[in-house]
């Protein structure tokens, strides 16, 4: 379980005059434990919740109204699991006992690549009001973890002692650039793996009336990433731990090829202008895992804008501010980042000719 500690996200075409600018946007969300816990020692307080993810983009690029040019680094983790996991994840980090004939149903499935490439987007107006736009991205990877563990234990005392564990069963099944199981203690290092890839993002502006706006920005619509020389770790293990029974069957070993498969996310806004000072939005960031909503009220002061923002689903606040020349955004459910379960952060800087 790993997370970048890196927070911020502009839409693309939102100033179509600028032809140099640069975006940088992360979002990050951890639900059983704070994100500052969840990639440390997990001591914090268990709360519900099977999902944490950080996304984030870093975009260099040029434009004209017709097409748009960047370099780009990306990173996409996704992480589910059973809250029964986070449970005993978090008894074991804080010297707490395990409850004894209670079966926890041991699952993690993980999808994490680093990226940086190049983008070409192209622009088209269907009509006046309608313009949509197309974007190719070639990647190069080089990092992943991709893969999941199943199974489950049950333990006959309170207690992580192997000879109190009744019986245990677990698969385990994922590629990564570094072992994340301490397969290294078994003498195991395997070379970082090759990764070339490509991506298709899709982006629609409409605007039906005078004083609404809606803007839907999808990336990765269809996207791989074919690695080379991935290492794997493949095992099946069942034991009878209090009568010392065990049975492992599986391997450490180099994949030549291995085909990653990137997920679809992206962003839907709807803004509605009551006049030229107000106006109210509704937006949404999502992704495999979750849609998180923002409602929000911003008022325009010659060629500022400020948005405050409200996402109820983790109870956090946020406000952003931008102008033709800079974009900041800041987002989270708690004013002490250290205890934060949810942070987003953006900075858009554009030069405009």
């Amino acid at each position: 379980m790993r997370f970048l500690s890196v927070l911020l996200s502009v839409p693309v075409l939102s100033y179509a005059s600028a032809d140099i600018g640069f975006n940088l946007d992360i979002d990050a969300y951890a639900q059983p434990v704070s994100i500052n816990a969840f990639t440390s020692n997990w001591h914090d307080t268990l709360k519900s919740g099977d999902k944490a993810f950080l996304q984030s983009r870093a975009e260099l690029f040029t434009q004209n109204s017709h097409r748009q040019l960047s370099l780009l680094w990306r990173y996409d983790y996704l992480l589910d699991f059973s809250e029964q996991t986070a449970q005993l994840y978090h008894a074991y980090a804080n010297d707490k006992l395990p409850i004894a004939n209670q079966v926890y149903p041991l699952k993690i499935n993980a999808k994490y690549s680093e990226t940086y490439g190049i983008r070409w987007l192209q622009k088209f107006k269907a009509t006046p009001l309608l313009t949509w736009a197309i974007g190719l991205n070639l990647l190069k990877g080089y990092k992943l973890t991709n893969g999941q563990i199943d199974g489950d234990v049950l333990f006959q005392q309170p207690s992580f002692a192997v000879k109190d564990i009744k019986n245990a069963q677990l698969d385990v099944f994922y590629h990564y650039d570094e072992p994340q199981l301490q397969e290294q203690q078994l003498e195991w290092h395997p070379r970082n793996p090759n990764g070339l890839g490509f991506s298709i993002d899709a982006e629609v502006n409409w605007q039906p009336l005078s004083n609404l706006a809606l803007n839907l920005t999808l990336y990765d619509v269809y996207g791989r990433l074919y690695w080379q020389d991935v290492a794997t770790t493949q095992y099946n293990l069942s034991c009878d731990c209090s009568l010392y029974k065990h049975n492992i069957e599986g391997e450490l070993a180099i994949d030549s090829h291995y085909t990653q498969y990137l997920s679809t996310h992206g962003q839907l806004s709807i803004d509605y202008h009551y006049d030229a000072a107000w106006s109210v939005g509704l937006k949404s960031r999502f992704n495999q895992q979750i849609a998180l909503w923002q409602p929000s009220i911003a008022y325009q002061y010659k060629t500022w804008q400020t948005r405050f923002l409200v996402e109820p689903q983790t109870n956090s606040l946020g406000i952003q501010i931008k102008n033709p020349y800079v974009y900041l955004r800041w987002l989270a459910d708690d004013l002490n980042t250290n205890q934060a379960h949810r942070l987003g952060l953006s900075l858009g800087i554009y030069k405009v000719w």
